[in-house]
């Protein structure tokens, strides 16, 4: 929860917008590489990988690209941003993700209207990318989309309304904004990385995203699939939705992840699985009726040879871990 002092200065009207409301509207062009490129190294400090900045309101901001990730969040209020001549329309606790080859203009926005840009260079990306790990397979997917070589634009807009992980980060980032801390930089820094990391996890808060090569749109819906129907999924039903044949389906799995269509579903059960152990008072057996699993001896198997224990001896662990917090 934001502090009463932070609401007002968000409310406050900054000289910018009080020109906007006089109508001496001016886009400062000092921090423009040229005529339709915003630049990070204008706009961050020296050796800074990300920043924010509250949004203008009051006036519109004609088409622009940046040499940067952009992440914009409505905290309160509307905000309607324009691509390849289709109005984006976005709501409180929304977020839009853009990479530097999308071009957009935004619309005027109102009072009560309070929206944040996070700046995101390419190295904040590669950091986390490199953190997360080769197994987050769905969030190499989206990094790589929004930094690819080949000047693709792309957006996504995650609907995260009610996440409350994602607005306590926000919030934070928020915070540190307008009440700076000895580490400041670090902190933020973190903020971010847990930010990107929450949005990651979600993918099936993606609403929508384009603009994008055929194979990115396929892998994308595929992995939307098994994380909706990781109880029941199977390759027949995801061949027929995509109106492919399961050959061809399993062919092209294996080309962009490196893997089964059979594995991803494997990962997926036994990242549910683990997540309800920790955090449910489900059963055992429970768990593995509601992940998916017929075969109990199978599962036990599997999860012992993944984590070298037995699944009650991890869910007791998870419940010592718990109580020492």
């Amino acid at each position: 929860m934001l502090s009463q002092a932070i609401l007002e200065k968000l409310l406050a009207y900054s000289d910018e917008e009080i020109d906007a409301l006089n109508g001496k509207v001016n886009i400062d062009r000092s921090i423009y590489l040229d005529e339709e490129t915003i630049d990070a190294r204008k706009i961050l400090d020296e050796g800074a990988l990300i920043g924010v900045r509250k949004h203008t309101r009051f006036m519109s901001y004609p088409a622009h690209k940046h040499n940067y990730i952009e992440l914009m969040y409505v905290y309160s209020g509307t905000m309607t941003t324009t691509i390849d001549d289709h109005d984006i329309h976005l709501k409180t606790g929304q977020l839009l993700l853009v990479n530097q080859a999308i071009e957009h203009s935004i619309a005027p926005s109102g009072e009560n209207d309070i929206i944040f840009n996070f700046i995101i260079k390419q190295e904040m990306l590669s950091f986390l990318s490199s953190v997360m790990g080769s197994e987050y397979k769905l969030n190499d997917f989206i990094f790589h989309s929004l930094y690819s070589t080949e000047n693709i634009g792309e957006y996504l807009i995650f609907d995260l309304e009610k996440n409350d992980l994602v607005t306590s980060y926000v919030e934070a980032i928020i915070t540190h904004l307008y009440e700076p801390t000895l580490n400041n930089k670090i902190e933020l820094k973190l903020l971010m990385g847990l930010l990107m990391s929450e949005l990651m996890n979600h993918p099936e808060a993606i609403q929508s995203y384009t603009k994008s090569t055929y194979d990115k749109v396929l892998l994308s819906t595929i992995y939307k699939y098994i994380t909706l129907n990781y109880n029941n999924a199977s390759l027949s039903e995801l061949s027929e939705m995509v109106h492919m044949k399961d050959y061809q389906l399993s062919k092209f799995i294996k080309k962009m992840t490196g893997t089964t269509f059979i594995q991803l579903l494997k990962d997926m059960r036994f990242k549910k699985a683990i997540e309800l152990l920790e955090y449910s008072s489900y059963s055992i057996e429970r768990i593995i009726n509601e992940v998916g699993y017929e075969n109990e001896s199978y599962f036990y198997k599997t999860f012992k040879k993944q984590y070298h224990m037995t699944p009650m001896a991890y869910k007791k662990k998870q419940e010592v871990k718990h109580e020492s917090l």
